[in-house]
């Protein structure tokens, strides 16, 4: 005879699990809110190429007002 199985199961709490990147230390300039990574955009791309590489433009926007910011 075989034994019963007893299958437990993980309960995972989807609200609490964050996927997009926070940028820890820094914060929006004008409401505080925490600013979340985006994608590259052209700019970006321009000064770094004027730039020789010696600046790494990352582009942000702020997670409560969507106000994006430059970090040169």
């Amino acid at each position: 005879m075989r034994g019963q199985f007893c299958s437990d199961m993980a309960l995972l709490d989807l609200d609490k699990i964050i996927i997009k990147r926070t940028v820890t230390g820094i914060r929006c300039s004008s409401c505080g809110g925490n600013l979340l990574a985006k994608k590259k955009s052209l700019i970006c791309y321009i000064i770094k190429i004027v730039s020789f590489g010696s600046l790494r433009p990352q582009k942000y926007e702020c997670e409560t007002c969507k106000k994006n910011h430059l970090l040169l």
